[in-house]
């Protein structure tokens, strides 16, 4: 392996120092494509000469190279009348200038261009996995509560398993869920959930387009395993004003943009809040009014808030500036009290109160601030710096006193026990974008990240009794990440593109440092116009991962980083494809690939038996290294993908076909199990119909084998129960009131297959003031099916109400049952646009 990569490298500097012959035949045209009315760039337009054609750069900058005579180039975007260029002749190379694309007159968005010009630049792109979406095609999506969702529009692609019913999760090609890179204009972030999961954190309203990449990633990405999510948010429009809101069952959201500076400097400010925890505010009310006569009282509460705001400022077309911010955070609480009823007082049994309450917060803050430049129609770069913080707080508290507060017989104990874990990182970057010919080019920078994890703050208080006592870990581990990279894309012929890179990375925390080289190769063999075969491979690193003691994934489960006992997670992905455009608005692309991953860590068998709060080692290193194990993974499989449209009609059938498994010489006693998520079958259909110009129906249907748990196959009682003496016969810590267990191994279960459909209507009506107003009625899971997400064991007790003590094997029962969440969810928001 070490050969094949200095064997890249060596022939990824040799191409690079080449530059393509010009001939006298040829010239090249370049320029740039905005939007009319707002002068946003258009990234990912598509600009094509007959069979030639290339997209543009998240500038909107363009280059292609074309015949001397008769040049018609046609260009073509998302939701744009497509516009035509011509010139009869040009003696040498020409900058276009800057052309304007209109949108669509039509009040029902366009949700993809024509299916010619979408399947035509799969089919000539030389990177398998990519996909791009635009705002309108994330919408057309139905979602949970009419809420449109970044994440769920990715959860329906091929090779991508949504872990959990109603939870906005991404296993990408057997992945863990913590190894995808999510990006806001190129920023890293942490958080990409709100609610658990149920909702993505990222606002669509704010949101331009999204590029997604599962395999042949860009040199310029790293830092994950197993995917790229690179969100483009939107720039204000410097012509005028205009914005939308929105008012759904559960939240609402506005977003406006505008002019500071006519036509040169405008912002976008995007907001978004739930009302759970205020119409939460009655029910409680009402329950409670109920129960506080039987002595009973519960505490509740939920919201969620998320807030994106960008201003961008244009000195000139060649040199621009912008400034981002994000925030979301989200707040849960709930809690029981159980006091002394008015009867029980009566009746002198005296004063009681005791119960329990949980707090669970957390929040990701993101500024930034980049500056992009244009040297000459050749060369750009973009300069920006970022400060990322992630945090979350896991409070649970418990209480109880007895006797009246303030006499004598008054007694009262608490236990309070908080988790607080934070992730601060800051970096800066520079990038360049270098075009030596028109089907020729270079991209290659470097960037900088200081990293401070704190692990687990944790705080343990006990009130009461004996006084009160405190214990407090915090252990602050810093690291610096340093990376540097270069990318060549080049049309070596019209049947051979090759895209390639380097990314070499550097990171050192304490007396530990690691360097790794990850080489890049993508390549694309066009058999004819419609047909082409592509090849990729990709090795990455990763320097931390979110570690969950539960079988749910929370935001609130810690971020680690590597250290001196474990080294930094690595994956080598194989990846090969055919794509063929059938010419008649149907697209069809089968992908198999292989990714091999190493120093993947885990929770180790028996790590509960640990002390729960371990003291800090002499060499520093946190506790938290005590209780995980290192091992390593495969996943392999193929993945099928047919879309197209016919008149008013449009849509997709995906399939995969996957294996996921892992290995860790203190897990399931070394031996392969597969993975949480090793869904082997994924069906995806999604499609739309524009009924008239008003009114448009979408759906979508997911059917995926279900997911693995660990359950025990026996259940039997240890020799304590028996009249042996401790010494005699220790109590085993795993005994509870199910008595001892078998586990065969890990993962054993599989839980019953997963299949949901959705289906939504959007209704456009234009107001007499010239806005646009639209009514969203949607049906999550319409058929109602209740999909398990996990199994919970109960056992049937005897008379004594003890397993144990029945002494009768029909009355000592272990009984399992599926726990669902979710019937079918109704919706209804309406959206201004003005």
């Amino acid at each position: 392996m070490r050969t094949v990569r200095f064997f890249i490298l060596y022939l990824f500097f040799c191409i690079s120092i080449h530059a393509e012959e010009k001939t006298d035949t040829i010239v090249t045209v370049n320029g740039f494509l905005k939007d009319k009315t707002s002068k946003e760039a258009l990234p990912g337009a598509s600009v094509r000469m007959g069979k030639a054609g290339t997209t543009t750069d998240p500038g909107g900058f363009f280059s292609i190279r074309c015949p001397k005579n008769h040049i018609r180039l046609e260009m073509s975007f998302i939701g744009y009348v497509t516009k035509t260029l011509s010139f009869n002749y040009l003696t040498k190379d020409t900058f276009a200038g800057i052309i304007y694309l209109e949108r669509s007159n039509s009040l029902l968005p366009e949700v993809i261009v024509s299916g010619s010009d979408r399947s035509q630049t799969a089919v000539h792109s030389a990177q398998p996995g990519k996909l791009e979406m635009s705002r309108e095609a994330i919408k057309a999506i139905p979602a949970l509560f009419g809420e449109s969702d970044v994440i769920k529009a990715l959860q329906v692609q091929p090779g991508v398993s949504g872990g959990m019913e109603g939870f906005a999760g991404m296993y990408v090609r057997g992945g863990t869920g913590y190894d995808n890179l999510f990006m806001i204009d190129g920023h890293p972030v942490y958080q990409m959930n709100h609610l658990g999961g149920l909702f993505s954190a990222f606002n669509t309203e704010a949101t331009d387009y999204v590029t997604f990449y599962k395999s042949g990633f860009p040199a310029q990405y790293g830092g994950r395993l197993s995917s790229v999510t690179d969100i483009r948010t939107r720039d204000g429009d410097p012509a005028g004003y205009h914005g939308s809101a929105m008012l759904g069952l559960t939240s609402g959201n506005v977003s406006l943009s505008g002019p500071l500076i006519k036509d040169k400097t405008a912002f976008n400010l995007s907001a978004r809040r739930s009302w759970t925890d205020v119409l939460s505010i009655p029910v409680l009310g009402i329950k409670n009014s109920r129960d506080r006569k039987d002595g009973m009282e519960t505490t509740g509460g939920y919201s969620f808030t998320d807030l994106n705001m960008k201003l961008n400022h244009r000195f000139n077309e060649n040199n621009k500036v912008y400034l981002l911010f994000y925030f979301c955070q989200d707040d849960l609480k709930s809690g029981e009290k159980f006091f002394s009823s008015e009867k029980e007082t009566d009746e002198a049994n005296g004063f009681y109160e005791n119960g329990d309450a949980l707090r669970l917060r957390w929040n990701d803050f993101l500024s930034a601030w980049g500056w992009s430049y244009r040297l000459n129609s050749k060369l750009s770069g973009r300069i920006s710096g970022s400060y990322t913080r992630y945090s979350s707080l896991s409070e649970h508290s418990v209480f109880n006193s007895s006797g009246k507060e303030g006499t004598e017989d008054y007694a009262s104990r608490g236990i309070k026990k908080s988790t607080d874990n934070r992730v601060d990182d800051t970096g800066a970057g520079i990038h360049f974008d270098y075009y030596p010919a028109a089907r020729h080019r270079i991209n290659f920078g470097t960037n900088f990240i200081r990293h401070r994890f704190r692990p687990g703050d944790i705080r343990s208080e006990t009130s009461g009794g004996d006084g009160f006592d405190v214990y407090r870990l915090t252990d602050v581990l810093s690291g610096n990440e340093f990376n540097v990279y270069m990318e060549e894309d080049w049309v070596l012929s019209n049947v051979f593109r090759v895209n390639m890179g380097l990314r070499s990375s550097l990171f050192s925390m304490r007396n530990s440092s690691y360097f790794s080289l990850e080489p890049r190769l993508s390549g694309r063999v066009l058999l004819n116009r419609d047909l082409s075969l592509k090849l990729s491979y990709s090795r990455m690193n990763q320097y931390s991962q979110q570690l969950s003691e539960s079988y749910i994934s929370l935001p609130t489960d810690t971020w680690v980083p590597a250290s001196g006992k474990f080294r930094p997670l690595a994956s080598d992905q194989y990846s090969a494809g055919v794509c063929y455009d059938f010419r008649r608005g149907c697209f069809f692309s089968l992908d198999g690939y292989y990714k091999r991953m190493e120093n993947l860590l885990e929770y180790r068998d028996g790590y509960e038996l640990l002390s729960f709060y371990p003291s800090a080692k002499a060499d520093g290193n946190s506790g938290w290294e005590d209780k995980i194990t290192s091992g390593k993974g495969r996943s392999y499989g193929m993945e099928v993908t047919v879309a197209g449209e016919t008149g008013k009609a449009r849509g997709g059938i995906g399939y995969s076909l996957m294996w996921s498994e892992r290995e860790f010489a203190e897990i399931n006693m070394g031996r392969v199990f597969p993975s949480k998520y090793d869904n082997r079958h994924k069906v995806n259909i999604t499609g739309s119909w524009k009924i008239n110009d008003r009114t448009e129906l979408t759906g979508s249907w997911v059917y995926m084998t279900g997911n693995r748990v660990t359950l025990p196959v026996e259940s039997y009682r240890g020799l304590a129960t028996d009249g042996f003496t401790p010494e005699e016969a220790p109590v085993n810590p795993y005994e509870n009131e199910f008595g001892m267990v078998y586990y065969e191994r890990k993962n054993n279960v599989r839980l019953p297959a997963y299949h949901r459909l959705d289906i939504g209507l959007n209704i456009y009506r234009q107001t007499k003031r010239g806005c646009t107003g639209i009514w969203n009625v949607s049906l999550y899971n319409a058929y109602s099916r209740m999909n398990p997400i996990a199994i919970r064991r109960e056992g049937m007790y005897g008379v004594s109400g003890n397993v144990l003590d029945t002494g009768s094997r029909d009355e000592w029962d272990n009984r399992f049952r599926a726990f669902s969440i979710f019937p079918v969810v109704p919706s209804v928001s309406y959206m201004l646009k003005f």
